[in-house]
């Protein structure tokens, strides 16, 4: 096999047993993400995420540890414990990935996948060290931070070079918004599967390998990559007239010059340029051209990696040294980053918030729900009230509460920000406080911040990523069909990120999706803050459609193959001379000449929908523990607060922040839900995929197994 290195690892902690699965059981599902749900689906579909029998998958793609650019983030695939459907009977799955050198060193070690099941009687490490892989002793790693455990575990090994994927102190007490960390800041955030490996008494995975990865054709493979190398962008910020917090500082834009063009993301520069002293160098994930993130080293805090969301407290209002420290402390707890928006905006309303002349968090601290110190470390975390810039004060008290679940409402905040609503407010009522209880469910009406780029309740529990009321109808499908944060930048990385006006940006579109798709689908999101997203009836509900389809299409490619959400698909390039255009194929051309596969589009297409599919029925079991379901009146929901007037919603009091766009028109949502489950070949009644669609992707195998264990599908 080319590309693949033949054989997935499994490793189950409760027996202490290792054995192998031949790779090719999975590689009708393309890898990475594919692999996870395969595994999840056949094996534990209903496990509780912190069930021993729950499996967590660490899968990469044939294009992981070739020369491929940009292609070294391994797929996290789990029951996930964050996110939050009430209505669900099940936990549902997810998925999250990481950057840096990991995924890589796993294919060089002779693995495609790694399935982790069962728990350990105690703290264990998994070191894999090529063919030799053994379950270890971690009991003097076990409460080490997220990057102090990683050094322990290099000593323990004697291996300065071995790459480490591990959990801070927060996953170990199973936090909800744990993450996996691996080097000082690449992290896989979202899902909370930190806490699954601390449920299963699992503090890292250790990878050491040398054995390489053979491509089909690695002469043609060469020459290829320079020609991407020629036009490829940078992952956000993708043309010399970008500007913003995550933009390139380095403009240079030459088709010869492959190893210079526009590859140097200063993101100190961007983002903080107060700490530029403190600025080392900026960094690439294996087999990447680009640097997207930022080395620093204060006395302080020492030395850490910096990128995106993780620059949160400067976004929040920070402009000091705890910037960076922000960063270092949720690093080394074990937090996500991104939850940090949604959350600390939940702490200062508990202390804006007033009922009966007195703060919730007050109230909190009468009913001893919080102690007198934490009261005081939150108390001085509130921003300024006075104006000014936000300080440090409080700033490690707050992150160290939660991760370690200190008092009730630590505890609380452990859970995630949108569970811990409804943990605080069932609390109250428990008190016989109703309206202490009301006022903390007032917070689900919080807008979020930087015009709803970040922060708020996106649904699923977790914080908004991109704001349906601007981007468009397409994104809200692709909230509603998701049971996360989507995480995807196939459109925000050619309308958002890139530097393009709407006018300089349509044209790529009509490119990529033809003149209806783009001129029927895509809004301005530049337009004034009063201005509705444009809707024109049936095409917009079909464009709109269409989009929705090629994110979760191409979002299950990348994570696949495994790829950068930051640069796949390639929609722009920075040259002048291509009209900024990118090119979508250069995953199918990739592949190619990596596995020697005669590939096509619609053949790659064809293995992204068998694993979507997956997704969805994975989804559909969980939902309704396999009775009978309309999907599409249940699940494929988004919150309310996206149908709500403009009035009716809270503007964060600090930072200051724009009110939302107009809210989206329900019936413009179910008519795009209608053109999606159409050309999706799902049920349009339902939400459900039809058995012809499943015999259709050669899927007869999965429809069998849905059937015997839920209910027959629509034909």
């Amino acid at each position: 096999m080319y590309g693949w290195a033949g054989k997935i690892l499994r490793v189950d902690l409760t027996k202490g047993s290792i054995s192998t699965v031949d790779t090719k059981k999975y590689t009708d599902y393309l890898g990475g993400l594919g692999f996870g749900y395969k595994v999840i689906f056949d094996e534990a579909p209903k496990a509780g995420p912190f069930d021993p029998e729950n499996r967590l998958i660490f899968a990469i793609g044939p294009l992981t540890g070739t020369m491929a650019p940009s292609t070294s983030r391994p797929e996290v695939i789990s029951i996930s414990p964050h996110s939050y459907a009430t209505q669900s009977k099940h936990p549902m799955a997810s998925r999250s990935n990481f950057g840096g050198y990991w995924g890589a060193e796993l294919k060089f070690a002779g693995y495609d996948a790694i399935i982790v099941q069962g728990k350990a009687p105690k703290p264990v490490y998994i070191n894999i060290n090529n063919d030799k892989v053994t379950i270890e002793d971690a009991s003097s790693v076990w409460g080490k931070d997220g990057l102090a455990a990683q050094e322990a575990i290099k000593d323990l090994q004697k291996d300065r070079d071995i790459q480490i994927a591990t959990i801070g102190p927060a996953g170990e007490r199973m936090v909800r918004i744990a993450p996996i960390i691996h080097r000082l800041g690449n992290v896989a955030r979202q899902g909370g599967f930190g806490a699954v490996m601390g449920s299963k008494n699992l503090k890292a995975i250790a990878v050491r390998g040398n054995k390489g990865v053979k491509v089909a054709d690695e002469k043609g493979l060469i020459e290829y990559v320079k020609v991407v190398r020629s036009f490829q962008p940078a992952p956000l910020g993708a043309t010399p007239l970008s500007n913003g917090p995550l933009s390139w500082t380095g403009k240079h834009i030459d088709p010869a010059d492959i190893n210079h063009q526009a590859q140097r993301f200063n993101q100190t520069q961007s983002n903080a340029p107060w700490l530029m002293k403190y600025h080392l160098k900026t960094q690439s994930c294996y087999s990447c051209p680009q640097g997207c993130y930022t080395y620093m080293k204060t006395p302080k805090d020492g030395m850490g990696a910096v990128s995106c969301t993780q620059w949160f407290y400067a976004w929040m209002g920070n402009r000091d040294e705890a910037t960076f420290q922000a960063s270092q402390l949720v690093n080394k707890l074990g937090l996500d980053s991104f939850e940090m928006f949604p959350m600390i905006q939940f702490i200062w309303f508990l202390q804006d918030e007033k009922v009966n002349g007195k703060s919730l968090l007050r109230h909190m601290y009468d009913k001893k729900l919080v102690s007198k110190k934490n009261l005081e470390v939150l108390e001085a975390a509130h921003y300024p009230s006075e104006g000014g810039d936000l300080g440090s004060a409080g700033l490690e008290g707050m992150l160290t509460m939660m991760a370690y679940r200190q008092d009730f409402l630590g505890d609380a905040l452990g859970e995630g920000f949108r569970r811990a609503m409804d943990i605080l407010s069932d609390e109250f009522k428990r008190l016989r406080m109703p309206d202490v209880a009301d006022g903390v469910m007032r917070f689900v009406k919080m807008e979020g911040i930087m015009g709803g780029v970040v922060g708020g309740n996106g649904g699923w529990g977790m914080s908004a990523h991109y704001d349906p009321r601007t981007f468009g109808y397409y994104w809200a499908v692709n909230f509603a069909m998701e049971n996360c944060d989507p995480m995807r930048h196939s459109m925000t990385n050619l309308i958002e990120w890139t530097g393009l006006s709407f006018e300089q940006a349509m044209p790529v579109a009509i490119k990529h999706w033809g003149k209806d798709v783009a001129e029927n689908g895509l809004n301005d999101i530049h337009r004034d803050r009063t201005t509705p997203l444009t809707w024109n009836g049936d095409k917009s509900a079909k464009a709109n459609a269409a989009l929705s389809q090629f994110i979760h299409y191409r979002g299950c490619i990348k994570d696949s193959l495994t790829g950068c959400d930051w640069v796949y698909p390639v929609m722009v390039s920075g040259r002048e001379d291509r009209g900024y255009a990118g090119d979508i194929s250069v995953e199918y051309k990739l592949v190619g000449l990596v596995t020697g596969e005669k590939m096509t589009q619609d053949k790659l297409n064809e293995q992204a929908a068998r694993t979507w599919t997956l997704h969805r029925l994975l989804t559909v079991l969980e939902w309704n523990d396999g009775k009978p379901v309309n999907m599409r009146e249940e699940h494929d929901q988004i919150p309310d607060h996206f149908f709500a007037p403009v009035d009716t919603r809270l503007l964060p009091a600090y930072p200051p922040a724009d009110p939302p766009h107009p809210p989206l028109v329900r019936e413009n949502f179910e008519a795009t839900k209608t053109e999606y489950y159409k050309i999706m070949g799902w049920d349009v009644k339902t939400g459900l995929p039809t058995r012809s669609l499943l015999k259709k992707l050669g899927m007869q195998d999965v429809l069998a197994s849905f059937e015997a264990q839920a209910f027959r599908l629509p034909s």
